[in-house]
């Protein structure tokens, strides 16, 4: 699978890098992508998944149609005139909108927000952002989807949300696939910025409505200034042999608050990398996250929470459901740096195993160099209760619904975190309609 990239890398290098800096950067980050090879389990940081192996057996090869990839970039104009053949829009709350397709930005919508100008916020596609600004590529030497991300990126959002500046309604990123049967290999990337006092919600969706299996690979960065605040969502529609990884960077300053919340149960495999630190006094982040996996899936929440400054706060908590041979993993870790006195930070994993082949990995961490702080983390799993389950059929309920009832009542605790009621709503109907098809 590495020797087709290595084929295909100079001849999309040379016609998607635009100047000198950025084709060095991205030969330099494949050369090391090379190196490393798709991640294995001698990886600390993937030692419960061997992708190596998962994306062998869900794709014969990584192919990119290079005809077809300049075609989405030097027909953007027309493409977004056509707009995008896509009707399946979220419509339980009315939001704003960037589209996608097939890893090329399509067309933005701000249609809540009456009073928008350049003073208040600015995006672009990444295109033009990466080669009007000379943005440097970050480097990330130890992770190489990261590596692969930076060598194969086509495009992605610029967003600037201005100081004082608050949207009225979310922000919906679609990423959209409908891609031809050749190409199966997706690289993107969000870069964020959230100046002093200004407010966003960003929810990304993903969905592939085409019959052919995807890897999709994106690399985000998001900062957030003094008193500013994020409420971010992540909810994937994809298929039974879908590869998503998601990698996000977030940078914090004084009382700045990240507010994260994961729903994980479409794809075969998906990882969501969290690399949170909190620069300075007061910053808060909140993580929360919902598995729900059945039929083999094998899905991951790693979170590196880093206090680097007196007074932050973190608080994660991950609630997990497997059944039919699924995996499901979370490896959390809370740094707290000798500076970051009186720091506040808690972690907690929970996880219920529907049968005996399916499991649950956890491993917590906690780094303290300071001695004034309050820190824990805790993990368990087990099966359903089965004096509860005997309990609610006593009750009336048959056996079925009595372990859906129950399975409900263990997600929905962590879906009740999210502070946006609408979006919450959104979640809490997902939740239902997944759980309502378990057998």
């Amino acid at each position: 699978m590495i020797e087709e990239l290595k084929k295909t890398f100079n001849t999309f290098n040379n016609k998607f890098s635009v100047w000198d800096i950025q084709q060095n950067q991205r030969a330099e980050n494949f050369k090391k992508f090379v190196e490393i090879g798709f991640p294995t389990k001698k990886l600390e940081d993937w030692k419960f998944s061997n992708f190596n192996q998962i994306i062998s057996n869900n794709l014969k090869n990584l192919n990119i149609d290079l005809e077809e990839w300049w075609d989405m970039k030097t027909k953007l104009p027309e493409l977004n005139k056509k707009k995008i053949k896509f009707n399946d829009y979220l419509k339980e709350f009315e939001h704003n909108k960037v589209v996608f397709t097939n890893g090329f930005f399509n067309h933005s919508s701000f249609e809540y927000e009456k009073n928008l100008n350049a003073e208040s916020l600015w995006h672009e596609d990444l295109q033009s952002a990466f080669n009007d600004r000379k943005m440097i590529l970050v480097d990330k030497e130890k992770n190489p989807l990261s590596l692969l991300n930076n060598a194969f990126f086509t495009d992605g959002l610029y967003l600037n949300i201005k100081k004082g500046f608050q949207l009225n309604k979310p922000l919906v990123i679609y990423n959209v696939f409908d891609s031809s049967k050749i190409t199966n290999f997706f690289n993107q990337k969000l870069i964020v910025d959230i100046e002093e006092n200004a407010k966003i919600d960003i929810f990304i969706y993903t969905i592939n409505i085409s019959k052919s299996a995807i890897f999709f690979n994106t690399y985000n960065n998001f900062v957030i200034h003094r008193n500013g605040l994020l409420k971010l969502f992540n909810f994937n529609d994809l298929k039974k042999k879908d590869l998503n990884y998601n990698f996000n960077d977030i940078k914090i300053k004084n009382n700045g608050v990240l507010e994260n919340f994961i729903f994980s149960n479409s794809s075969d495999y998906s990882k969501n990398e969290i690399n949170c630190s909190l620069d300075q006094e007061h910053s808060s982040a909140f993580v929360n996250g919902a598995v729900l996996n059945t039929d083999t899936q094998n899905h991951e929440i790693k979170t590196r929470i880093e206090h680097l400054d007196e007074k932050t706060k973190s608080y994660q908590k991950i609630k997990a459901v497997v059944n039919k041979s699924s995996k499901a993993i979370f490896q959390g870790k809370i740094y707290v740096d000798a500076k970051a006195q009186k720091t506040n930070g808690y972690q907690l994993s929970k996880a219920i195993l529907l049968d005996k082949e399916s499991e649950f990995d956890s491993k917590p961490e906690l780094e303290i160099y300071a001695d004034d702080v309050k820190c824990s983390h805790g993990s368990t799993s087990g099966k359903l209760d089965d004096d509860a389950i005997f309990y609610l059929m006593s009750r009336g309920l048959s056996q079925t619904d009595a372990k859906k009832l129950l399975i409900k009542g263990f997600l929905v605790d962590v879906v009740e975190t999210i502070t946006n009621k609408k979006i919450k709503q959104f979640f809490l109907n997902k939740l239902d309609k997944e759980i309502n098809e378990f057998k």
